[in-house]
């Protein structure tokens, strides 16, 4: 798993204080909202897409009881890193092999 936003390259590990969040499938306006805002030309999420806590403002941020930080029900990922206007280029991440590398 790795966060789908642009030039984001944060994963989960022992040592990251990233949180990873699922977009609000069962919630459409606000699902169009994070779509909106991560800028991804002809993306849709899916079940298995998350992104990093990296895209939210702390007030968008609760704890719950266990201690564990949670997304408040009206959260939208605002903060982006959008360089070059690669947010209107890229569709879908695509991976480099390494015999492209050699090229």
């Amino acid at each position: 798993m790795s966060c789908c936003a642009l030039e984001c390259t944060n994963r989960p590990s022992k040592k990251s204080t990233f949180s990873f969040f699922r977009f609000p499938l069962d919630d459409p306006d606000r699902l169009d909202q994070w779509v909106l805002n991560i800028r991804r030309n002809k993306w849709t999420p899916k079940v298995c897409s998350r992104l990093c806590s990296e895209h939210f403002e702390s007030h968008h941020f609760s704890t719950d009881s266990w201690g564990r930080r949670c997304l408040k029900n009206t959260a939208v990922p605002t903060t982006f890193y959008f360089t070059n206007g690669k947010e209107q280029q890229l569709g879908r991440r695509s991976r480099v092999s390494s015999n492209d590398e050699d090229a």
